[in-house]
């Protein structure tokens, strides 16, 4: 199988950590996470209860059968798996990712361009060579970094360095030194140099833990199966009882 035939179904598994900040923060998440709390509490109740349930209302004795018109089990489940899901995304989401949807909802914050470069230097902490590699060619590339020839420098300075004109790291990528520092002394355009930053440092964040990212898109796609199967049944127990009643008004009328 060619690349090209292999990369739709790479990029299928590829969600970046945004598509699932926005997708948890839909109303179903708490229609779910209710389901997920409530129906074993519900069902234990009703498990003891006698079937069909006998209630007598004005001297007339009525019989209800406790069926749900779904699988109330496969419904759990779905739910079950959707907080897995939910779960993975808490513990594992990249806190920046979190915090921030966008660079206007970062600048809202108020923070000075210095505080960009601390971030850059917790994000290379936690970079594989690849990411950090992509990384530093980014910022090479859009003239963000210089490079350092002083020998004997470690791979990452232990904390960023406070000047009086900017704030910097030094870091090493294939044994070459590079020092990266904000602000920058590039051309402001309405916060051009600090905007391309922080979209470089939220999309290495944004790629990262892809095996964490994997396991919740295919949760969801777990739970999503279960819970159409409910609504199929849903929907089959609904219409036969509409076909019922429509017989039934058809006999009458007739």
């Amino acid at each position: 199988m060619s690349n090209k035939k292999c990369e739709p179904w790479h990029e299928f598994w590829d969600d970046r950590w945004e598509a699932y900040r926005d997708f948890f923060q839909l109303i179903i998440v708490r229609y779910l996470i209710i389901w997920f709390s409530v129906v074993p509490v519900v069902a234990g109740i009703v498990s003891q209860l006698p079937s069909p349930l006998v209630i007598e209302f004005a001297n007339v004795t009525h019989e209800i059968e406790l069926i749900m018109p779904f699988n109330w089990q496969l419904m759990w489940l779905s739910s079950l798996f959707f907080v897995f899901a939910l779960a993975i995304y808490k513990i594992f989401c990249p806190k920046f990712i979190q915090e921030y949807n966008n660079f206007t909802d970062y600048n809202s914050f108020g923070h000075h361009p210095r505080w960009l470069v601390w971030q850059a230097h917790k994000l290379l902490k936690k970079l594989d060579n690849c990411n950090k590699e992509k990384f530093f060619k980014r910022l090479w590339d859009k003239g963000y970094l210089e490079e350092v020839k002083r020998k004997g420098l470690a791979e990452l300075c232990k904390k960023p360095i406070v000047a009086k004109k900017e704030t910097f790291i030094v870091f090493k990528v294939s044994g070459i030194a590079y020092r990266f520092g904000m602000p920058t002394n590039k051309v402001d355009q309405e916060n051009e140099p600090e905007k391309d930053v922080f979209y470089e440092i939220f999309g290495r964040y944004s790629q990262s833990k892809k095996p964490a990212r994997v396991t919740i898109k295919l949760f969801l796609l777990v739970s999503l199966v279960l819970f159409l199967i409910v609504v199929g049944q849903h929907v089959w127990n609904g219409s036969l009882f509409v076909w019922d009643w429509a017989q039934g008004f058809i006999n009458e009328a007739v």
